[in-house]
């Protein structure tokens, strides 16, 4: 799918899902932790959204990323994903959703190859967790402050409310990330503080 394409796609989705949801720009906004200015442009499809933008904006929407990068409603409650399925470019990310059937809105899954040569954005932050498999290549993940390097076969599970970014490290890299949101009640349990596995 062509950049222009799918920037028109993503900003058609957002003015259908807003209007759904009986919400102006500044209340989406100020739900998804973006500046109404910044919104306006991704609904105009004059910017490029980034991974933690969309994932706040299908959270504040109750509605899937994937229905947001154009799957629309009303197909059975199962969705399969295939090698080739259309991926958006970001800032060095080439991302492929490989989740999301119509009506879910808990978890997402993304395969994402990140350039070694990606300029490193501002870090994300958005409500949930994360869990990240790092399928091929060294995968820098920054978290909290702290730069983890992680090799093929690694995995790593977080608070996705606190500053994160993804770099890949000689070379580029390809993961797996999985969001999801988490049980308010059970936020602060240790289980749900930052981990990283190398296994």
């Amino acid at each position: 799918m062509e950049l222009s394409e799918a920037l028109s796609t993503i900003a058609e989705s957002l003015r259908e899902e807003r209007t759904r949801a009986g919400l102006t720009l500044e209340q989406l906004a100020q739900r998804a932790e973006l500046s109404t200015a910044h919104l306006s442009r991704l609904e105009s499809g004059d910017r490029q959204p980034s991974v933690a933008a969309l994932i706040a904006l299908s959270r504040a929407l109750g509605v899937s990323m994937s229905t947001l990068v154009g799957e629309r409603r009303g197909a059975p409650a199962i969705a399969t994903y295939r090698r080739g399925t259309p991926t958006h470019e970001s800032n060095g990310l080439t991302i492929a959703p490989c989740s999301g059937f119509p009506g879910s809105t808990t978890l997402e899954a993304l395969q994402i190859r990140i350039s070694p040569d990606r300029e490193p954005p501002e870090p994300a932050r958005h409500r949930g967790e994360e869990w990240i498999f790092v399928v091929a290549g060294r995968l820098r993940l920054e978290f909290d402050g702290q730069v983890h390097l992680l090799e093929a076969g690694a995995t790593a599970h977080f608070d996705a409310n606190r500053p994160h970014r993804l770099g890949a490290e000689g070379g580029p890299a390809e993961v797996l990330v999985v969001a999801a949101d988490a049980p308010n009640d059970f936020r602060n349990h240790p289980l749900f503080s930052a981990s990283i596995t190398d296994h």
